[in-house]
């Protein structure tokens, strides 16, 4: 059965305007599965991602609202999820999340999530 997850993209600085050709890149990972693949020694972090979403110049500031579409049967209530936001512009990451925002499993939110991104120092 497909489900949504919703919520906000927020900035601590309201007046930033994302560029005109924007995309906003939502993933729903499985962090359970993230965390087996990463003990393989290897640098790099591996995301089982379940669900995407892509938002284009949808919005020009923050906070965005956004809805993700997941199927449900990829969730299993033992595992546990999170989201993350990359915003990309001229092919190169403005805005990204500090942080995995825990979602669905858990006691964790499946609605009116918020995710805080910080903004990349692209000098």
């Amino acid at each position: 059965m497909v489900k949504h997850l919703h919520g906000v993209i927020d900035y601590d600085k309201h007046s930033e305007i994302l560029h005109d050709d924007h995309k906003i890149l939502i993933y729903l990972d499985d962090m359970t599965l993230t965390d087996i693949a990463s003990q393989d020694g290897s640098h790099l972090r591996k995301f089982h991602t379940i669900a995407k979403s892509i938002l284009e110049e949808k919005a020009r500031s923050f906070p965005i609202k956004f809805s993700i579409e997941y199927d449900e049967t990829d969730v299993e209530f033992s595992s546990y999820y999170a989201l993350r936001v990359r915003i990309v512009a001229d092919g190169k990451t403005r805005f990204i999340t500090a942080h995995n925002v825990p979602v669905l499993t858990h006691g964790h939110p499946t609605d009116n999530v918020r995710i805080q991104v910080e903004k990349i120092d692209t000098m």
